[in-house]
């Protein structure tokens, strides 16, 4: 009895851990994955991409007569393509749908643009910037047909002048060449003027590009030259009642416009040959003029008392360049007897 006891038991143990066995295979799985791919697909969010943003407004100043180098706006995330749109855009210029600012600025002032990016998604993002736009670069060109400068000369270098634009300012030559022993800096040449003619062109080029040229031309000439055939008798006594007596001399060359001016640069004594007396001047005589005039130079004295007409002596004088682009060599040294004696 008891042996048929154990084998029943152990029979029906054994059909119960068969039939867990086949039951394990209706237990219901973990819900966990299903549901998060629920979560994923019902998200609130319009798009898996980060919110839209402005990314860059590379926008740069503008110059009248000028065209606006384009500049491209950049978004970024949200949903593309984009579409742009702005507020006060200067006139002259287009922002177009896409992102690209450009055309031909045409009023200066300071604008100040509010940009809005808008995305397919219906999301939109604001940006603020400055365009400021400068008037067109100028220039004068004051040797644009000749200057006259004198040998010499450093005061008149100037040729020209630029304005306006966005400095700073380059400068390349373009045409012709600086006259030897000079130097270019902006629009001047600096040092002496050789005597000759020169030619000189000079593009000159703001920050923006915008571009001049200024040209100028020189004609340089020398001093004066008192003329070895001039006049030289001396200027003396007619011995009439009125004391006075008058010369000419010549000269060439010097400025083409301008008369020189006579510069007396000193005196020498002279001695009468009949009494031995020695006359020795320090200053001009009396009503001494000078007129000077398409290459003629006339000098006179007068004095109306001859009583007090007791004047002799050398004059020593050059002729000088008054202009303002003056050179700085005087004419040869011209040397005049002046006797101007009379006894009452």
């Amino acid at each position: 009895m008891r042996r048929g006891w154990a084998w029943i038991s152990i029979a029906s143990l054994a059909l119960a851990a068969c039939a867990a066995v086949q039951n394990t295979s209706n237990v219901t799985p973990d819900a966990s994955p299903s549901q998060a791919e629920a979560t994923t697909s019902t998200s609130s969010s319009p798009s898996p991409n980060a919110p839209l943003a402005i990314a860059g407004l590379p926008v740069h100043a503008g110059e009248i007569g000028l065209a606006y180098a384009p500049v491209t706006l950049a978004a970024k995330g949200g949903v593309t393509p984009y579409m742009w749109s702005s507020t006060a855009v200067p006139p002259g210029l287009l922002l177009s749908p896409t992102g690209v600012l450009s055309g031909n600025p045409t009023v200066t002032g300071t604008y100040s643009l509010t940009l809005t990016v808008s995305d397919s998604a219906g999301g939109s993002a604001v940006g603020r910037t400055t365009v400021v736009v400068y008037p067109q670069l100028a220039m004068n060109e004051f040797c644009a047909s000749k200057c006259v400068v004198g040998k010499g000369c450093t005061k008149c270098g100037t040729f020209g002048s630029v304005s306006k634009g966005l400095a700073p300012y380059s400068y390349r030559v373009v045409g012709g060449s600086v006259p030897k022993g000079m130097t270019l800096k902006g629009l001047a040449l600096v040092g002496g003027f050789p005597i000759g003619a020169a030619s000189l062109s000079v593009m000159v080029t703001d920050k923006l590009g915008a571009q001049v040229q200024v040209d100028a031309t020189w004609s340089v000439y020398g001093p004066a030259a008192l003329l070895k055939g001039r006049t030289s008798s001396p200027c003396t006594n007619n011995f009439s009642f009125n004391v006075s007596c008058s010369v000419t001399w010549t000269y060439s060359g010097g400025n083409p416009t301008v008369a020189p001016k006579l510069a007396i640069t000193g005196y020498l004594p002279w001695t009468d040959p009949n009494t031995g007396r020695v006359y020795s001047p320090k200053a001009p005589p009396a009503g001494w003029a000078v007129s000077i005039k398409s290459g003629v130079i006339t000098i006179s004295a007068n004095y109306a008392d001859p009583c007090v007409a007791d004047y002799a002596g050398y004059i020593n004088f050059v002729l000088r360049d008054p202009s303002a682009c003056a050179t700085t060599l005087s004419s040869n040294t011209g040397q005049l007897l002046v006797d101007l004696r009379y006894a009452c």
